[in-house]
């Protein structure tokens, strides 16, 4: 207080000075940060904590299962699903689902590359129309291609002195047109253009170039694809990796996630990291594809993979900004799973209108009393609107990465905080090589989209890249601000304003000589968790007892409270909120907690 600086001492005054000096603004910074930091790990474990002293039911006889992405957004369709009905079993992995590999699908003109960045791929697969439709593609091929011709023709005089002028008079008008049309009337707008679009878009019945016939792997014909033997391996060890290996339902969805927006320079942020930016869509289509082979299943049985005919594999995709689900290949589902197929879309469809329900209430323009199907409507107008500069927040609020047993963490009110990666540390072996696997894609892809946001977030104009509404896509490189700039890195401020930079925790369901073994032998996982690039936490397999990763060493975690408030459903504990909410258990026979 002043009255107590007035009474110091000469001698109280320069030791108080020299205190003050000694502590300057960038150390109380970090001190602060890592005290912030802190509280979240606290927040975080002790959650864990309280979960697995409860633990929940396991599922038996499941009426379908599905394997999605790692991604922090999946957290919430997991959950919103999980609690439709106890007899259902979600996994997760890295989106590319094992499959790295080069894909062009039916309108692409290039293959692209459909893995994580470290990753080199070594098959090809091709997309390629069903033959009663080939007639139809090609004349929509060819008009697609007269379009692009002239739309690129028309670029070109654009910026020419006698052709841009006449082109400036004559079509700036009408191209004002769908423009303003775009930005007030988003999804009227959809609607004709989706309509017009099925003139030249392909046609919807297309199958995969899967099945390699050349003994080596290319991009010439022959090569595209894979053997069988190698069709068998991946299987076999996604399926491993996940602990899927026995237990399996009629009907097994692997859902890769995209998103679709509109005029958005920065949209391969919004895809999928495991997937170099691209939807994973494919891979998910492409796994499925290899489980449903009749010859690789052959194999996998006599692997100890009790796989049936009753159990079939759908590839899908989850729109991450509208939230919608696309199936593939249903026309080679028997007719003896429609009906589960139904029951299962029918679900698909209540969650993805619950988790676009909880994604709109960190919309400040969408109202907190949105029903879900209200919601659902606003996420669509969002993903179609020209002006829209936050169509989703992506992995934006990510903190933590749980890999282990989803029946560790299942009923968690994560706020869409959490990356998962299912691991089953009982079906592993004495060398941990399935977390060998797992932490080899995970930790890279999990810490760099971490990093990318934190980054973006503690210094938005210099690591990241300032606001996006005047970026111009240059050269297929990058973005730069306006018609002049350097090219611009990291996140736009519309992607990061509702994160908190905290670096990503780490909670492995698995020993300290387990991680400590492999950190060893594998330099990045070892540089990232070694050196702070990401805090670090082990789950013990067989109890709820966590250690820490402290300089160097493992040490016991205490937790600091003994129960964690409750609520009956997901809604009834964010509804009504716009922040960051405390984790919390879901229970539909609990009695609901205050916030």
């Amino acid at each position: 207080s002043p009255r107590a600086l007035h009474d110091l001492t000469a001698k109280e005054w320069a030791a108080l000075v020299t205190e003050i000096e000694s502590f300057p603004a960038l150390s109380r910074r970090r001190t602060f940060h890592l005290a912030y930091e802190h509280r979240l790990l606290v927040q975080s474990l002790d959650a864990i904590s309280v979960r697995n002293q409860h633990p929940a039911p396991p599922v038996v006889n499941p009426r379908f299962q599905s394997v999605y992405c790692i991604d922090a957004r999946e957290e919430s369709f997991r959950r919103h699903l999980e609690e439709q009905q106890s007899g259902m079993q979600t996994f997760s992995a890295a989106g590319f689902f094992g499959v790295a590999m080069y894909f062009r699908g039916i309108a692409d003109a290039h293959f692209s590359a459909q893995c994580p960045v470290v990753v080199r791929p070594k098959h090809w697969v091709i997309e390629d129309m069903a033959f009663p439709f080939e007639e139809a593609h090609q004349f929509r091929s060819r008009s697609r291609r007269a379009l692009g011709i002239a739309a690129h023709q028309i670029h070109l005089d654009s910026r020419s002195l006698g052709p841009g002028a006449v082109l400036s008079a004559g079509l700036g008008t009408l191209a004002s047109i769908p423009l303003v049309m775009r930005i007030l009337f988003p999804e009227l707008t959809a609607k004709v253009r989706r309509a017009f679009g099925k003139f030249v878009e392909p046609p919807m019945m297309t199958h995969l170039r899967l099945e390699r016939t050349l003994p080596t792997a290319g991009p010439q014909e022959g090569q595209v694809g894979f053997s069988v033997d190698e069709m068998a391996d991946l299987s076999e060890r996604l399926l491993r990796d996940i602990g899927l290996t026995s237990g399996f339902a009629r009907l097994i969805f692997f859902i890769g996630h995209g998103s679709a927006c509109q005029n958005n320079p920065h949209k391969s942020t919004y895809d999928c990291g495991a997937c170099t930016g691209n939807s994973g869509g494919p891979n998910g289509r492409v796994l499925a594809a290899m489980l449903n082979h009749p010859k690789v299943r052959n194999i996998l049985v006599t692997r100890g993979l009790a796989l049936t005919d009753e159990t079939r594999f759908i590839g899908g995709l989850h729109n991450t900004c509208d939230d919608t689900v696309m199936f593939y290949d249903l026309d080679q589902l028997p007719k003896t799973h429609f009906e589960d197929f139904e029951a299962a879309r029918r679900t698909f469809d209540v969650a993805c209108h619950r988790n676009s329900h909880e994604r709109c209430r960190r919309f400040y323009s969408a109202p907190l009393d949105l029903t879900p199907e209200a919601a659902h409507r606003h996420v669509k107008d969002r993903s179609e609107d020209l002006a829209q500069t936050r169509p989703e927040f992506g992995n934006a609020s990510n903190a933590l990465c749980i890999v282990g047993r989803r029946s560790r963490s299942i009923g968690l009110y994560l706020d869409r905080r959490c990356f998962l990666q299912s691991y089953d540390p009982t079906q592993d072996d004495e060398d941990y090589s399935i977390l060998d696997r797992i932490l080899a894609a995970v930790v890279p892809v999990c810490t760099g989209i971490s990093m990318q946001y934190y980054l973006s977030a503690v210094d938005t104009q210099g690591w990241g890249s300032g606001t996006k509404l005047p970026h111009n896509v240059t050269s297929l490189l990058g973005v730069m601000d306006g018609a002049a700039s350097d090219l611009r890195c990291g996140l736009p401020a519309q992607s990061t304003e509702i994160h908190e930079p905290v670096r990503l925790l780490f909670v492995l369901e698995t020993t300290p000589e387990g991680i400590l073994r492999i950190m060893d032998r594998n330099p990045t996982i070892g540089r990232i968790l070694g050196n702070g690039w990401g805090q670090l936490a082990v789950l013990d397999p067989h109890s709820d007892r966590i250690q820490v990763y402290v300089n160097g060493k493992f040490r016991p975690y205490e937790q600091t409270i003994t129960d964690l408030p409750k609520a009956i459903s997901s809604l009834e504990w964010y509804r009504g909120w716009r922040a960051h909410l405390p984790f919390a258990i879901i229970d539909p026979g609990a009695m609901p907690s205050r916030k």
